[in-house]
């Protein structure tokens, strides 16, 4: 985040979500495949991806896919959680992924360290070529995009997906499971999703009106989701609590049965990221289940699955890739969205960061700073750990003024992504 780009605008997140679209058509995952070559990687034993917030989700989003590309058995942690404990165990020829779009953040920065140390190799992903990540790490692959403003990041989480999917492609190569023609198919896929997500965006614009205008401003929201989408839901809970400043929960597929199911009932929503792939049979027991005790049951799917649709009081529909590994890149948008009209409708700050002591308590927590009211500005300029340029904290914002303005694509951003029809084919 530049410090004169500081402005807390909603415009801004509706601007990230709609770059996204292009950011994904204009080459994105080839661009950051070409750079993976220069990389001097070598096929380790085992994968670990690494990071904080929306960056941790992107390791666990992606971890299936690294996994069946390569060949290579992959962990996503938590930063903390490799740093202070897998480290122990890691083996010298394992591969660490660390991924902050700040690269500052502590947590993820001491992962490079103590890899380093030990002598294993680290690749750091990150927005930023200066930061301590990029020096430390032993390879960098750094992506970019236009300043989009400050906000909840969207389009940094999309960048971070797309950078370790190109990543799992090339070491895809080095281990020989994928040749050169499957190798171009999958990024020619990843560029196609840009229509998915157009067409995601639009078809959603009524659909996220209902959804924000009937969920519970003071009972539990849950975002539940199973495989690759697990993250989707963490990353869905995230932009709830940036957005909106709103404590929404989030559950593994299969877990949401043993825990939040005993807070489910009337005066509760759940959202359940529900793709066709291995989990979606309980991803419908799941939605049966919400609406048997009286929530609301909120289903992010094809909205050609009636079977799926039948099963929800509300709809949010999204256009997918055939391949569920993919899905993460679409599914998230729906819950940007409803999240960010959840927020105007309440009339919350969004970010927190229109309280200066908050802000620089947040960032002496994520970035370490030793006198956090001196180093509020510079630690702004990394943003957060959500966020390089949009950049996004669990807590921070401007005051919206309490308005409850309408999400619409006329006279923004959205209303200027060209749109695919909902359920056209893959180019």
């Amino acid at each position: 985040m530049r410090m004169d780009n500081r402005e807390l605008k909603w415009d801004n997140m509706v601007a990230a979500i709609s770059a996204q679209p292009d950011y994904l058509r204009n080459g994105a995952a080839r661009a950051l495949h070409a750079l993976t070559l220069d990389l001097p990687l070598r096929v380790p034993s085992r994968i670990y991806l690494v990071g904080c917030g929306d960056s941790y989700y992107a390791g666990l989003a992606t971890r299936f896919a690294f996994e069946k590309w390569t060949g290579i058995p992959t962990e996503a942690l938590e930063s903390l959680e490799f740093s202070r404990y897998a480290i122990d165990t890691a083996a010298s020829d394992a591969l660490v992924v660390a991924v902050s779009n700040s690269g500052r953040v502590v947590r993820t920065v001491e992962c490079a360290e103590v890899a380093r140390d030990r002598g294993i190799a680290t690749v750091g992903v990150t927005y930023n070529p200066e930061s301590r990540l990029a020096e430390t790490a032993s390879m960098l692959l750094r992506w970019t995009y236009a300043d989009v403003g400050f906000g909840p990041g969207t389009l940094s989480y999309l960048a971070s997906l797309v950078s370790l999917y190109a990543l799992a492609v090339r070491l895809g190569q080095l281990t020989g499971r994928l040749d050169e023609a499957r190798a171009t198919t999958t990024l020619e896929a990843i560029s196609a999703i840009g229509n998915d997500i157009a067409v995601t965006v639009a078809a959603n614009q009524l659909p996220v009106e209902q959804v924000a205008s009937t969920l519970p401003d003071g009972g539990l929201v849950a975002v539940v989701g199973g495989g690759p989408n697990y993250a989707t839901a963490l990353f869905g809970m995230a932009k709830f609590i940036e957005a909106a400043a709103y404590p929404a929960a989030s559950q593994e597929l299969e877990e949401w049965a043993h825990e939040q199911y005993f807070c489910t009932r009337p005066g509760t929503a759940t959202l359940v990221v529900a793709p066709p792939g291995a989990s979606l049979d309980r991803a419908r027991e799941q939605l049966q289940a919400v609406r048997d005790v009286g929530g609301t049951a909120v289903a992010i799917c094809d909205p050609a699955d009636t079977e799926t649709t039948s099963l929800a009081d509300e709809v949010l529909p999204i256009q997918l890739p055939s391949d569920e590994l993919l899905s993460p890149l679409v599914a998230a948008v729906p819950l940007e969205l409803v999240a960010l009209r959840f927020a105007q409708r309440l009339g919350r700050t969004m970010l927190g960061f229109d309280d200066d002591r908050r802000r620089a308590i947040n960032f002496r927590q994520i970035f370490g700073s030793p006198d956090p009211l001196l180093a509020a500005g510079a630690a702004l300029d990394a943003a957060s750990e959500r966020t390089p340029q949009e950049a996004g904290h669990p807590r921070g914002g401007e005051r919206h003024e309490g308005h409850d303005q309408a999400l619409s694509t006329e006279g923004s951003p959205l209303g200027r992504i060209e749109v695919p029809t909902l359920g056209a084919p893959h180019a």
